[in-house]
């Protein structure tokens, strides 16, 4: 997906005088995992909320909430898991 272009701030970046644009599914990935729900006012169910997610013991509910709504967002879940302590996620935007 082409969208505006933000830093790891999550402050707009610039390019000869305009809003820079480029390729933005990670970007987009991020602010559906981090944020919480209610925080986007119109889409108030569209978020994880990974923070919820810190003092659960198991990870399974964290993972069936990233696909559930990264699937609502209209990306294809190829896969996901823990790898070393890091959450990967294998998703795209389907075509």
């Amino acid at each position: 997906m082409i969208d505006y272009l933000e830093d790891e701030d999550g402050d707009c970046l610039f390019a000869g005088g305009d809003f820079a644009k480029g390729e933005s599914n990670q970007q987009q990935q991020k602010k559906i995992l981090l944020s919480d729900p209610g925080e986007y006012k119109q889409a108030p169910t569209a978020t994880v909320g990974l923070s919820r997610f810190l003092n659960d013991d198991s990870t399974d509910d964290l993972l069936r909430e990233i696909r559930i709504k990264y699937s609502a967002d209209g990306m294809k879940v190829n896969g996901m898991g823990f790898v070393s302590g890091k959450l990967n996620i294998d998703a795209d935007y389907a075509s």
